[in-house]
């Protein structure tokens, strides 16, 4: 499912755990943060992130295989830079799917219920003697 193109298919707010994933990393969202910037090779983010060239790799893999960054070469470098129409889409799909949440009727609560029985399931405390 591409929440991005179709954010009413968004089921649940488990549907976006692969957009958070990807960018919850502090590494990978301190890429995000350079990305939003503009394209990126990745010597340029090794330095500032105090990173190794293979561990950025990583992490920009990692954010490739969500759909949220593109890569083109030129000569011996690798350059990155954001799927906008994915990152952007997922982002709003997330907002409009919180806010459809928001606005919604509230469904009764049955704390009353719940925690009674759950009072009364539990074993009476012993003092320590």
């Amino acid at each position: 499912m591409d929440i991005a193109k179709d954010p009413a298919a968004a089921g649940s707010i488990t549907d976006f755990v692969p957009f958070f994933k990807a960018i919850g990393n502090p590494t990978r969202a301190q890429i995000v943060e350079f990305l939003l910037r503009g394209e990126r090779c990745v010597c340029e983010m090794t330095g500032p992130l105090d990173l190794s060239q293979p561990l950025v790799s990583h992490h920009l893999a990692l954010l490739r295989d969500a759909g949220l960054v593109r890569m083109r070469s030129e000569g011996a470098r690798t350059y990155y830079s954001l799927e906008w129409e994915k990152f952007d889409g997922d982002l709003k799909a997330f907002l409009s799917h919180a806010e459809r949440l928001h606005s919604a009727p509230p469904i009764p609560s049955n704390a009353d219920k719940v925690c009674a029985a759950a009072g009364a399931a539990k074993p009476e405390r012993r003092n320590a003697s």
